[in-house]
């Protein structure tokens, strides 16, 4: 790869972990694209999330600064942490000099910082979560916007509600929803609760609060599980208390927390939730089909009353207020666990949310620093064909796209669109005979390539008749040295 793009996601904020969890999603897609495009991408992600284990997860390089609800428990005094924040953010963008800068929400950064550094990135682009008016409305909201080369809107564009500036609009654009996992990605429902360690046949709820930074989210969690558990003696009760959370959690035999899992991988296994209705956990439970109960949280500029209200009107959920009775809550949940609403109610999340857009924001994105055709082709041979495939295979969606490459023989530019279906099944019979001959995943791609690199004008088949002798030379090399190592 001659070529390198330094991207910078800025998710810096208070109490939540939206922020990070948006520019993961869109950053994996930014990684997937470049993966085909034949670009070294470098991430770095600037947060102050406490939830920042979620980068190294995602094998995402990030740098951390202490949140504000952090430096407030710790007494560490505002005036000082507010001078080292600023000098923090704008001394990491002056050293890494990004070729792609991208915010989550607020233009102007947590702390107003950001003003005097945008000039230091080569692109600028902003993920402009829907928010309540009387904040969006902020000079330091709609007098910034104009300085971002892209706009992203994490919605549909039939739900509107965004204020943006004349002078911005035509670098808008409407992405549709995103979350950290496309439905592609998704385990069954049968594999999804054997990875809870939870009965195939049970009725399982999942009771969240948001990431678990709110003030309130242990009382909330508190009462879903109080009223889910009475709702039916043998309901099993799956608890995610978010990567913020701190402090005790409710207990016994049916309640199974979460610990490290991602809750949006294991969606599927639940037949409701009960949750605050933060933009991450209503895209996550609804794109998956999970009936909900939805328990809106007031925040300082999202609507999320306005979001759950969406999801009733269109059938997918129904809303309880905070501090509402456990009775309450309870009647709730077992109307939506009814076998006929419950079928309905998923149908229509599903409808709701039909896929994540993280893909078409990561598009976007990479159109400001790569040629469009170029980005085309990314978006037309990186496919949901592609994730699965990787996905049953057990391999990195990357070396599928490295075998590809060594097939087409012209790092996937060579082949119209209409024949990247038979790269991809060409390259997934290779993983599959390198499994079974036990030729090492790890060293194939390089393999591959080194096996065609005299076959320039060699087709398809002849290409991986190359590589599919090199891979049974490998098997014959491996077996061999096996046979020769003394006991």
């Amino acid at each position: 790869m001659s070529r390198s793009l330094r991207v910078v996601a800025y998710a810096v904020n208070g109490a939540g972990a939206g922020h990070l969890v948006r520019l993961v999603a869109i950053a994996r897609w930014l990684r997937r694209y470049a993966a085909w495009s034949g670009v070294r991408l470098e991430v770095f992600f600037l947060t102050s999330s406490e939830a920042d284990g979620l980068p190294l997860s995602e094998r995402f390089a990030s740098f951390k600064l202490p949140s504000k609800t952090m430096v407030a428990e710790a007494r560490i005094d505002k005036t000082t942490y507010l001078a080292l924040a600023k000098q923090w953010v704008w001394q990491s963008i002056a050293l890494l000099r990004p070729d792609l800068f991208v915010v989550d929400t607020f233009p102007a950064g947590a702390f107003g910082e950001l003003v005097s550094a945008l000039d230091l990135c080569r692109r600028r682009a902003i993920v402009y979560r829907p928010m309540l008016e009387e904040h969006a409305r902020r000079p330091e909201v709609q007098a910034l916007l104009p300085l971002y080369d892209r706009i992203l809107i994490p919605e549909s564009e039939d739900h509107g509600g965004v204020l943006v500036p004349a002078a911005a609009r035509g670098r808008s654009r409407f992405v549709g929803p995103v979350a950290v996992r496309d439905r592609v990605e998704l385990p069954s429902r049968e594999e999804s609760r054997a990875r809870l360690g939870l009965p195939a046949e049970a009725r399982v709820a999942y009771v969240s609060a948001g990431g678990g930074g709110d003030a309130h989210a242990g009382r909330q969690l508190a009462a879903g599980v109080e009223a889910l558990l009475a709702v039916d003696p043998e309901l099993r009760v799956v608890l995610g208390a978010g990567p913020l959370h701190r402090g005790r959690l409710p207990r016994g035999p049916r309640v199974t927390p979460l610990v490290h899992e991602v809750a949006a991988e294991l969606a599927p296994a639940f037949d409701l939730a009960v949750s605050a209705a933060g933009y991450n956990a209503f895209v996550e439970l609804m794109l998956a089909g999970v009936p909900t109960v939805f328990v809106p949280q007031p925040k300082i500029a999202d609507d999320q009353a306005a979001r759950a209200l969406r999801a009733v009107r269109a059938g997918a959920a129904r809303v309880v207020e905070d501090g509402a009775p456990a009775a309450e809550l309870a009647a709730a949940a077992r109307a939506l666990l009814e076998p006929a609403a419950a079928h309905a109610a998923s149908l229509a999340a599903r409808a709701l949310v039909p896929r994540s857009c993280a893909r078409v924001a990561a598009a976007e994105l990479l159109r400001l620093c790569l040629p469009a055709p170029e980005v085309d082709r990314a978006e037309a041979a990186v496919t949901d064909a592609l994730l699965g495939r990787a996905g049953a295979l057990g391999v990195p969606e990357e070396l599928l796209v490295e075998l590809m490459h060594a097939l087409d023989g012209d790092g996937g530019h060579a082949s119209p669109a209409r024949e990247l279906g038979s790269l991809l099944r060409a390259a997934g019979a290779i993983v599959e005979l390198a499994r079974a001959e036990g030729a090492p995943l790890e060293t194939l791609g390089a393999a591959a390539h080194d096996a065609v690199r005299r076959l320039r004008d060699a087709s398809v088949e002849d290409r991986r008749s190359a590589i599919e002798r090199v891979v049974l030379r490998e098997r014959g090399a491996a077996g061999g040295a096996g046979e020769a190592r003394p006991c």
